[in-house]
């Protein structure tokens, strides 16, 4: 279910009468959940007692920038857009063999990125951070940084270059739809008045919106997220995210190697075995239609029939995964821990 607690706008700098916040209840420190996540514990910052920031700070620059932390990449046209630690955007546009670094206002830690084509972009962060790219990654400002809200928010997700959603802590589901310019807030709470953790967002070929969670909660919305009702899920951990099938198979991935498939919709799901107890925490769907989980300690599920069935790869380095992109010419990129590093999977 929906519910409607407040509306925020953002006309102006803050400061300077632009920031109107009304109806959500006061920030309080976010739940922690097990450390064992590393991956995750760097996207919720799972501190409790965490003093929020009090100013704005450019993001952190330097040589170490291509070891940082990187929770997630996007394609922005020909080029790969990554962001993570410390406020960190880099982009390349040589498929990763080179990197550059773009300009972001804001150091906090960056958790999601999405592009509406090869120019217009978004991502999130720590302290409700919502930032916008209108040259493909190159330049970035903030269109959204509440820090009181003691809240991080871990993914975004736009359909076109005015409409999209920013999902994250204790509900949290930030929705715009004239690109950035004014972001609306909806708290969803489950069916006993949780507000659980929002993890992911994605859009099924019905058109239907789907939103994974902790606590085994999943939401949809078929009427472009402005109600959602919560579904009858098949698993009590933590979904991390959710993804597609070309032919419209509704695939949720989640902690210890679990994912959940649904051929109707979202109304009924089936557990899928995987082989593996390595949280999932991206999906990757390729040209060719297969879908590829980047899990931790190295761990890759891919899938060439759907969700029916899953082959389980690991990675020497047993480094943790964000997220998993093909390069053009059939390598691929693993982003995570230590930055980037190129890998060789044998899935088109």
């Amino acid at each position: 279910m929906g519910v409607f607690f407040g509306r925020y706008v953002r006309n102006g700098p803050k400061g300077q009468g632009g920031n109107v916040f009304k109806g959500i209840k006061a920030a309080q420190p976010l739940r922690t959940v097990s450390s064992a996540l590393v991956l995750l514990a760097a996207m919720m910052m799972l501190v409790t007692g965490r003093a929020a920031a009090e100013e704005m700070q450019p993001a952190a620059t330097g040589r170490n920038v291509a070891k940082a932390l990187l929770l997630d990449a996007a394609r922005a046209g020909e080029r790969i857009v990554a962001v993570g630690e410390r406020g960190i955007v880099l982009y390349s546009d040589d498929e990763g063999a080179s990197w550059s670094q773009g300009q972001v206002p804001l150091d906090t830690t960056l958790t999601s990125v999405a592009f509406a084509d090869e120019r217009r972009g978004w991502a999130t962060g720590h302290d409700a951070a919502i930032l916008a790219t209108q040259d493909g990654g190159e330049n970035w400002e903030v269109q959204l940084w509440e820090p009181d809200l003691d809240i991080p928010l871990l993914d975004v997700s736009f359909q076109s270059p005015t409409s999209g959603f920013a999902v994250g802590g204790r509900g949290n589901l930030f929705r715009t739809q004239d690109g950035g310019a004014t972001w609306t807030n909806q708290v969803l709470l489950t069916r006993d008045e949780f507000d659980s953790h929002l993890f992911g967002i994605g859009q099924a070929p019905s058109g239907s919106y789907f939103l994974a969670s902790e606590q085994g909660v999943l939401y949809r919305s078929d009427d472009g997220g402005t109600n959602w009702v919560q579904l009858d899920s098949p698993y009590h951990g933590s979904f991390f995210g959710v993804t597609f099938a070309p032919e419209g198979r509704v695939i949720a991935f989640a902690m210890l190697g679990h994912v959940a498939v649904s051929d109707d919709n979202g109304e009924t799901w089936q557990m899928v075995p995987t082989g593996t107890d390595k949280s999932f925490m991206s999906a990757t769907v390729t040209s060719a239609g297969n879908i590829v989980l980047a899990g931790l300690d190295g761990v890759v599920a891919i899938t060439r029939d759907g969700g029916q069935s899953f082959e389980i790869h690991g990675q020497p380095s047993r480094r943790k995964f964000s997220r998993l992109l093909p390069t053009r010419d059939g390598a691929w990129l693993a982003f995570g821990e230590a930055g980037v590093k190129r890998i060789t999977l044998d899935v088109k």
